[in-house]
């Protein structure tokens, strides 16, 4: 289940910096794409609101994946990074003579 979500989230992530990529902004006349106004398929009224749309649940889909992630994980019971403690040397080094 975990593996499953992590590449759901991969995925996701991905097709969210490809749908922002393909959207004009507000200010500028040309995307990605260049400025290609006439046969675009995202010339449109129509388009352009399904690409936001499609944006925004992505963008939500992301947010619930990544909240179940952190409930798994922490189910799990998997320890940090951060928590993990390196073995400190008992030993002193090497007196010099």
């Amino acid at each position: 289940m975990y593996n499953l979500l992590l590449i759901a989230q991969w995925v996701l992530c991905i097709l969210l910096i490809l749908l922002v990529l393909m959207q004009n902004g507000k200010g500028s006349s040309a995307g990605i794409f260049g400025n290609s106004n006439s046969d675009s398929v995202f010339s449109s009224p129509t388009a352009a609101t399904f690409v936001t749309k499609l944006t925004t649940i992505i963008a939500v889909l992301i947010m619930v994946v990544s909240i179940s992630l952190t409930v798994l994980v922490s189910k799990r019971g998997m320890d940090s990074v951060v928590d993990m403690q390196v073995p400190v040397a008992t030993q002193p080094a090497n007196p010099a003579k």
